[in-house]
């Protein structure tokens, strides 16, 4: 019913492969994440759209006790199968040079490191470091936001907007940041 899959350190995907009874499916998940190994680690639940919103809430509170730090939802519900295909997941680290460009959402799973460009026509979300070049609402999409778990980017730009950063001015606070675009400026926010 489940499978988990160790994405890139300290991120775990569960998959819901079927729906079955919940209490059975959480008593599963718990069993498999209960090796002191998980603690710490941020988990994504792809429910491919066979959970209820209060269900994957069940989940997400039983592995939470468990000592995952973080949660975050995967989630098709009520989605067209056509915007599925925006969100590309990249499952590795970006290393300098390296460049992922797409006409969606991006989900990096693992660090963009220094001079490491991603650049999507939606959102960004980081589960790592952000410390490269993050390029978000590429087409001009001023709503468009970047999330990272460490922000220290080199430059965010949303739609038109640009932050440039030096590496003596940005320092991560030790918790998830969202940039976006507020009164004609691009802002830092606790997610």
């Amino acid at each position: 019913m489940v499978e988990i899959k160790g994405i890139t350190l300290p991120v775990l995907l569960i998959e819901i492969k079927e729906r079955g009874d919940i209490d059975a499916l959480v008593e599963e998940i718990k069993g498999k994440v209960s090796s002191k190994l998980f603690e710490g680690s941020y988990v994504l639940i792809d429910s491919k759209g066979l959970l209820k919103k209060e269900e994957i809430e069940k989940i997400e509170n039983a592995i939470t006790n468990r000592g995952i730090k973080s949660v975050k939802r995967l989630s098709w519900e009520g989605i067209e199968e056509s915007k599925r295909e925006r969100l590309l997941i990249v499952q590795k680290h970006l290393r300098s040079g390296q460049r992922v460009e797409y006409n969606g959402d991006i989900l990096i799973l693992g660090d963009v490191n220094k001079d490491a460009q991603v650049i999507a026509t939606g959102n960004i979300i980081v589960m790592g470091k952000l410390r490269g070049i993050a390029i978000a609402g590429a087409l001009g999409d001023e709503s468009a936001m970047v999330v990272a778990l460490e922000m220290e980017p080199q430059q965010i730009r949303i739609g038109r907007k640009v932050a440039i950063m030096s590496e003596e001015e940005r320092k991560s606070p030790g918790y998830p940041e969202v940039a976006k675009v507020e009164d004609g400026n691009i802002i830092l926010e606790r997610a």
